[in-house]
């Protein structure tokens, strides 16, 4: 990294008064980062989040050894700008990504943006990502930044959408029949071969032969973004026998029936999606296996999240039938702005650095990672930019957190109908939904009213006007965004008179 770029990170004082007791330990030996994140999983979906079917041992043993967050927050209910704002800090229209990427846009992370992995690079970690990066439209694209630029020295990745496996895509006799094992990835920017395993597999094994190679004792920083469970649902039969009960007798019939060519056949039952979660479940295992025969388990934090909310069984798109997400009630599913697109599933544990078993209600989201671990890993984060998110570390001291700013999510889906809402904002209790014409459409207190049907707009003056002034302030700030301008972003895709 440019001696300029190090220079302007001057150290900011995370924790005044000295380090917090999290900190202290990572003076003493600098811990490795683990973040795990898994795709359209819903918050309904694991056996720690109350899902009485799915079996999900691994990651509930990591809720009993770690925090486990109630009210936690993707950065957004579509995969691309979560990821971007996870792995920035920023909100995601502040990067330049605001939706999905399709291959082929112009749309990519900013390369003034500075991520996770460009942040410990500097602290002297290895760093290393496997599985969907979706930070840019491809990975031939010379003028986009790929994984490198974004700090990670070893990638295997998807760059662009959802993984599938060309080798069916394109096979010219419909109905399809065979098992999905992906194509489209590279590792170290070079195309690799259709893999010889599905993707969880895939994924979890280069994250495993990773760290069997490392060759020096510099910590490191291992990002393992799995594609479960968004479709194609692909599972070994052992996972699917688990589930069989939940499959229908269609699906018993035609277990290899591509998911392409499902618009036109019968319900095939939740087993399949059961058995995908139970699938990546097992993956996540063998990665904590490998950190544990380490030696490394006490000296490694570990994060496990989603990237927003699950398809439901209210498929939108041919490649979402057959799909089950869970949200435990709430309302909303993947890219919407209600609790069921942007509340996920979260974890955190470092050893036993962090409490054991903890569950906490305190409202977070993605976002405030970043600072989270600059305080805990005791680094200092560039002073040329604005975060959006805030230190956690309170929370997992048993403290109060006093926040800072209100938490802010934003979406931006042109071709969807008026069920899509742009903005929304969380502060407290209260929770506010921005339309796409600018004004507040939902006002919901969500501790009377988890499920969001009580709509309170015009009932709460004093709340509904404090908190769109609030939203107006913040919005405006983010159009202004130094980075942003800097590299010439449009602020927003619509304007407001």
């Amino acid at each position: 990294m440019k001696k300029t770029l190090v220079a302007s990170m001057v150290g900011i004082a995370l924790c005044a008064g000295g380090l917090s007791s999290l900190a202290q330990a990572a003076d003493a030996k600098h811990p490795n980062l683990v973040i795990i994140v898994a795709d359209d999983l819903g918050y309904g979906d694991l056996a720690t989040y109350g899902n009485v079917i799915v079996k999900t041992p691994n990651i509930d043993k990591l809720a009993s050894e770690g925090v486990r967050f109630t009210d936690y927050y993707a950065p957004a209910p579509l995969c691309s700008p979560s990821r971007a704002g996870l792995l920035t800090g920023r909100m995601p229209f502040r990067t330049g990504i605001r939706s999905w990427i399709p291959a082929g846009k112009d749309v990519a992370l900013g390369r003034n943006e500075l991520t996770i992995a460009n942040l410990l690079k500097t602290q002297g970690y290895d760093t290393a990502m496997v599985g969907k990066l979706h930070l840019n439209a491809g990975g031939d694209r010379t003028d986009q930044p790929q994984a490198k630029d974004m700090g990670f020295d070893y990638s295997l990745v998807n760059t662009a959408g959802f993984v599938t496996d060309s080798t069916l895509d394109n096979a010219k006799e419909r109905p399809r029949y065979g098992m999905v094992h992906p194509t489209g990835w590279l590792r170290n920017g070079q195309p690799v071969e259709r893999a010889k395993q599905m993707s969880g597999e895939f994924v979890s094994s280069e994250a495993v032969n990773w760290l069997s190679n490392k060759k020096d004792d510099k910590p490191f920083f291992l990002y393992v973004a799995f594609t479960e469970v968004h479709s194609p649902l692909a599972s070994p039969k052992k996972y699917l026998d688990m589930y069989s009960q939940y499959m229908t007798a269609f699906e018993k019939q035609h277990p290899d029936l591509f998911y392409g060519d499902w618009a036109d056949t019968p319900w095939r039952g939740p087993g399949e999606y059961y058995a995908n979660i139970s699938y990546m479940d097992a993956q996540v295992g063998k990665v904590m296996d490998k950190i544990r025969a380490m030696g490394e388990e006490d000296n490694t934090i570990v994060i496990f999240t989603s990237d927003n909310g699950p398809v439901t069984r209210e498929a939108r798109k041919v490649y979402e039938l057959n799909l089950a997400g869970e949200t435990d009630g709430l309302r909303g599913r993947k890219d919407n702005l209600w609790e069921g697109g942007i509340r996920v599933p979260a974890i955190i544990k470092y050893g036993k650095h962090t409490p054991q078993g903890m569950v906490s209600s305190t409202p977070v989201y993605g976002l405030d990672w970043v600072p989270t671990l600059a305080q805990m890993m005791n680094f200092s984060l560039p002073t040329d930019r604005t975060y959006d998110g805030q230190s956690l570390v309170p929370v997992l001291e048993k403290q109060t957190m006093n926040r800072e700013k209100p938490l802010i999510f934003g979406v931006d889906m042109p071709f969807q109908d008026d069920e899509t809402d742009e903005w929304a904002m969380r502060d407290g209790d209260w929770k506010m939904i921005i339309g796409r014409e600018g004004k507040a459409k939902y006002l919901y207190n969500l501790k009377q009213d988890r499920s969001e049907v009580i709509n309170l707009l015009g009932k709460q003056p004093e709340v509904e006007k404090r908190m769109y002034d609030a939203f107006l302030k913040y919005k405006k700030d983010i159009d202004n965004d130094s980075l942003m301008k800097a590299r010439g972003d449009k602020p927003t895709a619509v304007t407001w008179g």
